[in-house]
């Protein structure tokens, strides 16, 4: 049987995880920011579109999810404000 206690530390690893993932993702986010898009190209796939407009709509999209984590973050750390006072009753 899980104890609160338990239960509470795998919340704890989760919100580690998420912080190193929020923390990968700004890495890619700045990292492809500091591109030059004028020293990219694009591939003929899909619809038609340049290495700026490309390169701007990554790091926006990169923007978004880093924006999303950190909602998750957030309910993570409302979460652990309460499973942390969890304790089996004596």
């Amino acid at each position: 049987m899980s104890t609160p206690a338990d239960l509470d530390e795998q919340v704890t690893k989760v919100r580690d995880a998420l912080h190193a993932l929020r923390r990968t993702l700004l890495d890619l986010e700045r990292t492809f920011a500091d591109l030059d898009a004028n020293a990219l190209d694009v591939d003929a796939l899909g619809d038609p579109t340049t290495a700026p407009e490309a390169l701007e709509s990554a790091v926006d999209a990169l923007r978004a999810a880093q924006d999303t984590l950190g909602i998750a973050d957030a309910d993570l750390d409302v979460a652990k404000r309460h499973t942390s006072r969890l304790k089996t009753r004596e």
